[in-house]
């Protein structure tokens, strides 16, 4: 495990975008994984940001290991599952964990978009071995402890926290506000070394029409920062319509509250 790191492969929210005005920061949406055993991935997310992942192991032969802990079914934190390559791949094996949504188990949602007429392969098909899963209480991927709490976000959200040799806590769509949630969400985090939390909103944007809308903003993951007692905090979930320099400005104004403060981009690295 010496060395393990979590890479950010995708920290926008809601919408990937492209262009000059996202470049520092990145246009794709939710996903990040460590290589915590020789050809053994643990995936948070399966945004666009997937195909990052799926580059990297490229070339690789299989077998190849993905254990893919999905924090909910929103389109923009499962779009790059059905053409992640990996999947075609015969001996590669992928573990699929989410959390009941609405009554459905996990592999029914997945099974009732990645299905014709909107995608051309199901997951039964996939030339690898799939097994989507309900989420335990905790789970062991590799030499990573994970565990969850459910918090605030429409159809429901998983947190989770990984304990390696660093503690990271990724909480990527949460809405501040509900208390029983921010309570679970703290000690979720409870002295954790990072902390990434959703902050999509501004405060003045969150205060109005999007309140409800199941996302924070720099204020509320500094509260939560603070609260929590963490060592560091990463701002992700990036508004679409938000360029590179409107995210360095949330990120001041984050600091201004708490010091040790960063805003996620892909290809950031954070020791677990």
């Amino acid at each position: 495990m010496i060395g393990t790191t979590l890479h950010v492969a995708g920290c926008r929210g809601s919408a990937a975008v492209s262009g000059p005005a996202y470049r520092r920061y990145g246009g794709n949406t939710s996903c990040y994984f460590a290589e915590v055993e020789p050809n053994h991935h643990l995936v948070i997310d399966a945004g666009t940001g997937l195909r990052r992942l799926a580059k990297m192991v490229s070339g690789r032969e299989a077998p190849q290991r993905f254990s893919l802990l999905l924090t909910h079914f929103h389109w923009d934190h499962i779009q790059g599952l059905p053409v992640f390559a990996p999947l075609f791949a015969a001996g590669n094996m992928v573990d699929v964990w989410g959390a009941e949504c609405e009554g459905q188990q996990p592999k029914e949602c997945l099974d009732s978009v990645i299905c014709r007429p909107w995608w051309p392969v199901t997951l039964d098909e996939a030339a690898a071995t799939v097994r989507v899963r309900v989420l335990e209480e905790s789970i062991d991927v590799g030499p990573i402890r994970v565990r969850h709490a459910m918090l605030n976000h429409p159809e429901g959200v998983a947190g989770f926290r990984l304990e390696g040799r660093k503690t990271v806590v990724l909480a990527t769509d949460h809405e501040a506000g509900e208390p029983e949630a921010d309570e679970r969400l703290v000690k979720l985090a409870h002295r954790a070394d990072v902390l990434i939390h959703d902050a999509q909103y501004t405060p003045e944007e969150r205060a109005g029409a999007r309140r409800g809308w199941g996302h924070s903003d720099w204020q509320a993951a500094a509260e939560a920062a603070l609260a929590a007692g963490v060592g560091r905090l990463v701002l992700t979930s990036h508004d679409p319509d938000r360029d590179d320099d409107q995210i360095d400005a949330l990120r001041a104004a984050a600091r201004s509250r708490f010091p040790l403060t960063d805003a996620a981009h892909e290809g950031m690295q954070i020791p677990l």
